[in-house]
Parts: structure tokens; sequence; C-alpha cells
């Protein structure tokens, strides 16, 4: 079960989820959302951050925005590698 809007973004699955414009139906993430209520607020916020324009404040730390940054930005050198 994933607890913070962090655990979510650091998912890479949840992540193409968002960001992947042509969502096929009964997803892993849309079956998720269904059987787990007590994350939507969570799941929902994450994926708002992922949205977001950037000039608007998502509500993460400076220090948690750089982190999260750092980490997308070594996952995607790491799989440009293989």
């Amino acid at each position: 079960m994933l607890n913070t809007v962090e655990d979510f973004l650091k998912d890479d699955s949840f992540i193409r989820y968002v960001l992947d414009g042509s969502k096929e139906k009964d997803s892993d993430w849309d079956i998720y959302y269904e059987k787990h209520p007590e994350d939507r607020d969570t799941f929902e916020e994450a994926k708002a951050v992922l949205l977001a324009p950037s000039d608007i404040d998502s509500g993460l730390l400076l220090s948690e925005k750089e982190d999260l940054k750092n980490w997308i930005l070594e996952s995607i050198e790491v799989k440009t590698e293989i």
C-alpha cells in the first residue's frame, strides 16, 4: 500500500499512468483506486503534482521537490544506460 504522495511519485508505473494520455481502461491503477478508497486523496494529490504547471505550488517543501527531481533524473539516467 502506498501511504504518501512521495510513495506514489516514486512509482514508475504511477508516473506513466498519470502522464500517458491514452490510459487503458481497467489499468492496474484504476483497479487500485477502486479497491483502496482510503488512498484516494493521496492518489489524487500525487496525480495533481505530476500534472500541475511548474509555477503552481504543489505543497511539497523545496527540499522534497529537489529530492524528487533528483530521483526522477537518476531513474531516467539509469534507464537510458540499459
